[in-house]
């Protein structure tokens, strides 16, 4: 005949095993959780600098090549590359606010100086201290 003492104590073990494992399983999918809502915040962030970079380089453009009251020189393109050079700008815009944009741009010719090619660079940085990201986008142009 067994007695009932002998088997007194079985169950608490494996319920705090169970605790256990279900509190470490919890745990990890709340990181996991976690990792992602960070990942897909830095994600959307590394998107914004991207277009604030491209937004950047066409704002340049537009400054160097668009002029609607006459056909534009070289003299002059020159000189709007001179002027898009070091501009800075800060967007307050839906979508790309909290993100600037720094441009720079070059000239340079060909040996026979009948052509120019310019090259506009915009980096841009968006986001804060948290969770921020940079980006640049570089175009190229020429004019004869």
């Amino acid at each position: 005949m067994t007695s009932i003492s002998g088997q007194r104590g079985f169950l608490m073990p494996l319920a705090i095993f169970i605790i256990v494992v279900m509190g470490g399983l919890a745990l990890a999918i709340s990181r996991n959780v976690a990792q992602t809502t960070n990942s897909a915040v830095q994600s959307i962030v590394s998107i914004q600098a991207f277009y604030a970079a491209d937004t950047g380089a066409q704002w340049g453009m537009n400054r160097m090549f668009y002029d609607t009251s006459a056909t534009l020189t070289r003299a002059q393109v020159d000189a709007g590359c001179n002027a898009v050079h070091g501009q800075s700008l800060s967007f307050s815009t839906s979508g790309l606010n909290n993100c600037q944009t720094q441009l720079s741009c070059s000239v340079s010719t060909d040996p026979s100086n009948t052509t120019s090619y310019y090259v506009i660079s915009s980096a841009a940085q968006c986001g804060d201290a948290a969770i921020s990201s940079q980006r640049s986008v570089e175009v190229s142009a020429f004019m004869r």
